[in-house]
């Protein structure tokens, strides 16, 4: 197992623990140039009802208290979900050197799994996609598929008549 994976397998680790109190499945670890890990995290929007909640924000937050300084100069961010433009905005910020993630995010990715063509704004970021992929996508796809069938669920016994009774009404 490469470094890479190792501390991927760290952030999917958060990731299934997020799952199991129903958030989006997305973990993240920060590690120092050491191979330290400062900060883990799991997505806690839903249980804390904010945006700002999110695993890599909050794994970040955990860094810089555990290092005492709000600069992660040589610290890498592993993340099962390309982070989002927020999270990169942090990410930048915080003065990380690089970023691993797992699965592209083509509907909030903040765009870094576009390759050696990374936007303007991230050039000096170090990134690399793709690793534990699989798993992270599996993650998530399990709680996409449970959210589904829970409002599929809430659907049919909303207007209090269970589905076989619906059958023949017209």
């Amino acid at each position: 197992m490469t470094k890479k994976e190792f501390f991927m397998q760290k952030a999917l680790r958060q990731a299934a623990v997020a799952l199991k109190y129903g958030e989006v499945p997305i973990g993240a670890v920060v590690v120092d140039a050491q191979g330290v890990v400062l900060g883990r995290a799991f997505n806690k929007v839903e249980t804390v009802h904010t945006q700002t909640a999110h695993a890599e924000v909050l794994a970040i937050a955990r860094a810089c208290k555990k290092n005492g300084d709000w600069r992660l100069n040589g610290c890498w961010l592993y993340v099962t979900l390309e982070p989002c433009l927020m999270c990169l905005g942090l990410i930048q910020l915080s003065r990380i050197e690089g970023v691993v993630f797992g699965a592209k995010s083509h509907l909030f990715g903040s765009r870094l799994h576009t390759g050696p063509q990374l936007p303007s704004y991230a050039k000096h970021l170090k990134v690399e996609g793709g690793i534990k992929e699989a798993e992270s996508i599996a993650l998530l796809k399990a709680f996409f598929k449970d959210v589904r069938k829970k409002r599929k669920d809430s659907r049919e016994t909303a207007c209090g008549v269970c589905s076989e009774d619906r059958e023949g009404v017209k």
